[in-house]
């Protein structure tokens, strides 16, 4: 056996009965229950307001079957009880969607939570001095490197072709073929010469002098016999001062001058030089290639330390303001609609220039010229409450029917939906990085053009008679199912509630009837 004691707690009686409207005192009912169905369904509920609230709510129904037993139903009781059987249930949804928001807000910050988040540390491995970037790009340095010292090891290095054929040593083909012409040269023209100083040879040089001496001057045996030892040593290798010595000198001097140019161990040869150039041009791409990764890197961190400090900045807010201008621009201007920035300029209402663009509908829509406010807001100090206060703010001095309110993904409070309607008013997030974001502004942008045509097609008070009356009608439908209940409690009473639920079942088929005819002649009038 259980006890319940329902008294007041100090609240306005009509806490306690909601089906009477005035100022009636309560009455203080002291139970005992014995029923075992009763006391298993009153044990689900905790001691105190809950259960004392689920036996008033028990007890309302009991008197309400009854009253309906005899004939009288109290439909204004009905509808307060299924606007508190809505209210519970609002409550749990409402709490079902925080846990959910709260659920995905962590599941979000797991990845894209800019200290601790994957995402971020991804980035970071990306692109620090030592991580991914930097590492592929110091492989392509190196394997460029590497080809380049291949290249030139194979072309210019100790064992390419050039340097076996310019080696002075060894078996070299250009010194010995260079060796061979000289010397070629040298028998050639010692040979030419002594040709030309033989008495065998009748058109040399010498044979001509002496057929013009002794023509004009007789025999000259005795003379030349007296110079010839003196013209012989002027042909003669053993006098280092001979016209013959000196030319063979000058020959070996030239040949040892061209061996000299190409040999590596003279460092002011041709080739030595040659070799220098080619070392310094390389050191000097490799000191280039060097100055490039430091300034790349140096870029890299610049990029990095910008976006820190747009991030942190109140420009980052101007920015997002652009951006969703540019998006709304894009989504609206096929339509024919005019966009308007009004961010800097006052409106309305005298020194308030809340409202970032005005929508003006195009002519060839439905609601040709009226408006549409859009407010664009990075910052996490806007909650729900204070984004619809100035949702208001802009409609009222913009001129406006409808106000779509953008907040930023990155700095959106959790309370934010991502897609939600209040009245007059969309709220939507976004995010300028994300393209899947978009189709949420498309909806809103749509919603607030259906909503300026309902606007144009009727006037307010005709909107907000129709809004009453389709709320009406939703209840009276919530109210239905509460039959369905009376039926199941009448009918575990036995025989004797027979009548109540007949009596029920009738008054369902009429109610549901009514509401269908309501409904279907509001349609109608909403059409004209």
């Amino acid at each position: 056996m259980a006890e319940v004691q329902l008294a007041n707690t100090g609240e306005h009686p009509e806490a306690h009965d909601s089906g009477h409207t005035g100022s009636q005192p309560p009455l203080y009912v002291h139970l005992a229950i014995s029923d075992p169905e009763v006391i298993l369904a009153a044990s689900e509920y905790p001691e105190g307001r809950p259960r004392t609230d689920f036996i008033q709510t028990a007890l309302k129904i009991g008197v309400l079957s009854l009253r309906a037993a005899r004939g009288v139903v109290d439909g204004d009781s009905i509808r307060k009880e299924g606007d508190a059987l809505l209210a519970q249930l609002n409550e749990r949804l409402n709490g079902w969607r925080t846990n959910m928001e709260q659920n995905l807000t962590s599941s979000l910050s797991h990845y894209f939570d800019p200290k601790q988040g994957l995402f971020a540390e991804r980035v970071e491995r990306l692109v620090r001095d030592d991580g991914d970037l930097a590492g592929v790009m110091k492989g392509q340095v190196a394997s460029a490197q590497t080809s380049l010292t291949n290249l030139f090891q194979q072309f210019v290095g100790e064992n390419s072709q050039l340097f076996q054929m310019l080696d002075p040593s060894g078996d070299n083909k250009l010194v010995l073929t260079m060796e061979k012409t000289i010397d070629g040269v040298i028998q050639a023209q010692n040979a030419s010469i002594l040709q030309q100083f033989s008495l065998d040879e009748p058109s040399s040089a010498l044979s001509r002098l002496v057929r013009e001496l002794t023509e004009k001057h007789g025999d000259l045996n005795t003379a030349l016999s007296r110079r010839m030892s003196e013209v012989v040593s002027e042909f003669s290798l053993d006098r280092p001062d001979s016209a013959l010595s000196r030319l063979v000198g000058r020959v070996e001097s030239a040949q040892r001058s061209l061996t000299n140019e190409f040999s590596l161990d003279n460092q002011e040869s041709a080739i030595s030089r040659l070799r220098g150039e080619m070392q310094k041009h390389h050191k000097e791409q490799m000191q280039a290639t060097q100055d490039f990764m430091e300034r790349l890197s140096v870029l890299v961190n610049s990029i990095q330390v910008r976006k820190e400090e747009a991030a942190k900045g109140t420009r980052h807010g101007l920015e997002f303001e652009a951006a969703v201008g540019e998006a709304v621009k894009s989504l609206v201007s096929d339509a024919g609609d005019v966009v308007q920035d009004a961010g800097s300029t006052t409106g309305l209402i005298s020194h308030c220039k809340v409202g970032d663009f005005v929508i003006t509908l195009g002519p060839e829509h439905v609601a040709a010229g009226a408006k549409v406010v859009v407010e664009a807001k990075e910052s996490a100090a806007y909650d729900l409450a204070k984004s619809l206060a100035e949702a208001d703010v802009a409609r009222r001095n913009r001129g406006a029917g409808v106000c779509v309110f953008v907040h930023s993904m990155k700095s959106a409070q959790p309370g934010i939906p991502e897609f939600a309607r209040y009245g007059h008013d969309i709220l939507v997030r976004w995010d300028a990085d994300e393209p899947t974001t978009d189709l949420w502004l498309k909806a809103a942008l749509m919603v607030a053009k259906m909503m300026s045509v309902r606007a144009a097609q009727h006037d307010k008070s005709e909107a907000a008679s129709y809004l009453v009356v389709d709320r009406a009608i939703e209840a009276i439908r919530k109210q239905v199912s509460g039959f369905d209940e009376i039926v199941t409690a009448a009918n575990t009473s036995g025989n004797a509630t027979k009548k109540i639920a007949e009596r029920a079942a009738h008054m369902k088929a009429e109610i549901e009837g009514k509401i269908n005819a309501l409904g279907h002649e509001i349609e109608k009038i909403k059409d004209i």
